[in-house]
């Protein structure tokens, strides 16, 4: 079996043809390309890019065996797993949105090796390669409104999380209300891959709690309106809109704004303390 070799910063893979896996930050198994080609059937899946909105023809193995290559059956029984990307993009996906949709890391586009570049933002041109999970949204419409599923590009590895732990930092003290729980909650869904609560989430995106909140520094009626369509507050933004297509839209922007206004009254300095003192401070407010 060929392994790849990991960076010592980031723990990132120096090739580009393989995948690491990881259990609540310890390391696992590296798989290389050439093992999963061995191992796991190539598939096939024609769906819509998500990035153009065209039809394209995708090649790689089904995301459901490459977890089950990886993690073994254990994966069903944790509370998301984690998709980590070059680029910093670091989604959530629950293992019940996982197996309701048909999900394919691909590695080919167009019956040949490697994936086509696209267009982001103001020119810049993408490889999303070594891998991109795409979803079938052709036979199963539903895949796009699903609120867990993303299209992480330039992956590299999957990661096993338990929400508690993942998150101490980011969470709500535990009587917040109903309002800033669902916040949070859609935060995890929609937020987390890009951007940071007391150093926890992602990397694309701007830390937004620590030092100084989101909501100490943007006037409450702008907030709402930057989340819903950025370029409509900031021509040069690279922030993409909230997803248009979830239901009661306006409503996920309040409760989540609710949770980050509740989130500047509990600023974690991010590398000050351990897992464990966070609970406890969360326990003692």
């Amino acid at each position: 079996m060929i392994l790849f070799f990991l960076l010592l910063s980031g723990g990132l893979p120096v090739r580009a043809d393989g995948l690491f896996f990881r259990v609540e930050g310890d390391a696992l198994k590296e798989v290389s390309r050439e093992e999963l080609a061995r191992t796991l059937s190539l598939k096939t899946l024609v769906t819509e890019n998500p990035t153009t909105g065209k039809k394209a023809t995708y090649q790689g193995v089904d995301l459901i065996d490459l977890l089950n290559l990886g993690f073994g059956d254990r994966w069903k029984r944790y509370d998301a797993v984690k998709f980590v990307s070059r680029d910093g993009y670091q989604p959530l996906m629950t293992p019940k949105t996982i197996l309701a949709h048909r999900g394919l890391a691909a590695f080919r586009e167009d019956g040949r090796d490697g994936l086509n570049p696209f267009q982001r933002g103001r020119g810049e041109m993408v490889d999303p390669g070594p891998f991109w999970v795409v979803w079938d949204v052709f036979e199963d419409p539903a895949a796009k409104s699903d609120p867990w599923v993303s299209w992480p590009w330039q992956l590299v590895g999957m990661e096993l999380v338990r929400l508690d732990l993942e998150f101490p930092r980011a969470a709500p003290p535990a009587d917040a209300s109903e309002e800033v729980k669902r916040g949070f909650t859609a935060f995890l869904q929609h937020c987390v891959k890009c951007h940071r609560i007391n150093g926890e989430g992602g990397d694309i995106g701007p830390e937004l709690n620590y030092p100084v909140s989101v909501t100490e520094y943007w006037q409450p009626a702008w907030l709402p309106k930057f989340i819903a369509d950025p370029r409509s507050v900031k021509w040069n933004s690279k922030m993409v809109g909230f997803y248009p297509g979830v239901q009661n839209r306006e409503a996920i922007i309040r409760d989540i704004v609710a949770y980050l206004n509740v989130m500047a009254r509990h600023k974690i300095e991010p590398n000050g303390m351990s897992q464990s003192e966070v609970r406890l401070r969360f326990e003692t407010q």
